[in-house]
């Protein structure tokens, strides 16, 4: 439930519409989370004092074009920023309930941080950001591998990128995921072990992503055998 009467200096916008929402899924071929569609539906857009801003659906199709959120962090939306140069990122899933801050300038998630596993109490708690020293780009020990993009060469890539990571997950089930991207292929994976198998990967290695492990913070079942 969303409760902004607590946020400092509070400049909100009147409800987004469903027909507003669901054009900016089309233009940008995503799929929003639900608690942020559920966001725009209270307030489309918000800011707070610092500069903090929760983008609407008036600025979030060019916000996530200026900072080149499809080019750098492929499978993310970026749903709002700090007004210092961080930007608050989402995975692109209808599901999904985690926010990551992660620097403009780099704008890759494998250098994100979670700030929270709940976006609702994040937003109720005046989307509280960690201080600088806190919020560095020190990666934790475990992630989550992410398939952001259906390798060339189709279910034979697929088998080759499972087989590497001797990830345990049926080829039925990987290749339904790829077809659903982006897909979680596993979490709670050593950071440094898979930053080296992917690297032997080569070029194929490029179709994934590594994120910071949401278990962590939530006791969410992997995507896999859903």
């Amino acid at each position: 439930m969303i409760d902004l009467s607590n946020l400092p200096d509070l400049i909100k916008n009147n409800s987004a519409s469903d027909a507003e929402i669901k054009e900016v899924e089309d233009l940008m071929k995503v799929k929003l989370p639900h608690t942020y569609k559920n966001l725009l539906k209270y307030t489309n857009g918000f800011s707070i004092g610092g500069g903090l801003l929760i983008y609407g659906t008036d600025d979030i199709v060019e916000r996530n074009t200026t900072w080149e959120v499809n080019k750098y962090a492929n499978g993310y939306i970026a749903i709002g920023d700090d007004g210092g140069g961080n930007v608050f990122l989402m995975l692109q899933r209808i599901e999904e309930t985690a926010v990551l801050i992660v620097n403009g300038g780099v704008m890759n998630p494998n250098y994100a941080t979670v700030i929270s596993s709940d976006f609702n109490d994040w937003i109720n708690s005046g989307c509280f950001i960690e201080t600088a020293e806190e919020t560095t780009n020190d990666f934790p020990d475990n992630c989550s591998i992410i398939l952001i993009k259906s390798p060339n060469g189709g279910l034979k890539e697929l088998v080759k990128i499972k087989n590497k990571l001797g990830i345990p997950i049926s080829t039925a089930d990987l290749l339904n995921g790829s077809r659903n991207l982006p897909f979680t292929l596993v979490q709670e994976f050593p950071y440094g072990k898979a930053k080296k198998l992917i690297g032997k990967l080569g070029e194929l290695g490029t179709v994934l992503n590594l994120t910071a492990s949401l278990s962590k913070y939530s006791s969410r079942d992997n995507d896999y055998g859903r």
